[in-house]
């Protein structure tokens, strides 16, 4: 479990011979960031005076982001659990023709679980950035390039982890379960692109004055 462990090893293993931690984990980790970042924002929000129009609402906002954090940092383990299942799988005896079909319906069976883990990053990922948008609003403007990056952290993930909802759409021959898959990737891509850009336009604006 990598939370447990020292970051060198998450980044280590990202880069060496090893199939997992990868870009699914990654992408989780960024998310796991992002969300982080809009709560530091929060946490330098509340308990101010010249904020306390706004507290109760920002205090409901953190409770938000603490799950946002909390199933990102879950989803970094189920990615690298999803690929230890499909590796699994793959090793199944395929010497006769009943272990053929049984490997491959586990293989079909592997590969949509491992869609469903970076889709639900995506998910996640999108919500997030609504998030970030209301708290650009209320958040304390010092802080306001730090939203600007939470949202940036928010878009790289529900982007990277769609490149990998669509590797594993590629081996599935389930057509309905890859047509719902991609018609809700779609709607999160383009949505979630209007929304960063409209977030990153308003940090500058404000930074800049």
């Amino acid at each position: 479990m990598y939370l447990e462990r020292p970051l060198k090893d998450f980044i280590e293993d990202t880069a060496s011979r090893t199939p997992t931690p990868g870009g699914g984990s990654v992408a989780a980790l960024v998310g796991a960031l992002g969300s982080c970042l809009l709560r530091m924002v929060g946490n330098f929000t509340i308990g101010k005076e010249k904020f306390k129009s706004v507290e109760k609402d920002m205090e409901l906002i953190l409770s938000e982001l603490n799950l946002f954090t909390l199933r990102f940092c879950r989803l970094m383990q189920d990615d690298i659990s999803a690929y230890q299942n499909f590796s699994r799988v793959s090793s199944l005896p395929k010497d006769t023709p009943e272990e053929k079909k049984i490997r491959k319906e586990a293989l079909q069976d592997a590969l949509k679980k491992a869609a469903e883990v970076p889709f639900k990053m995506c998910e996640d990922s999108f919500e997030l950035l609504k998030v970030a948008s209301r708290i650009l609003d209320i958040g304390n403007p010092r802080l306001i390039s730090d939203v600007g990056v939470g949202a940036i952290l928010a878009q790289a993930c529900l982007e990277s982890a769609a490149l990998n909802v669509e590797i594993n759409l590629s081996s599935i021959r389930d057509k309905n379960f890859v047509k719902q898959k991609r018609e809700s990737l779609a709607k999160f891509l383009k949505e979630g692109e209007e929304l960063a850009i409209k977030i990153i336009e308003k940090v500058r604006n404000k930074i800049t004055g």
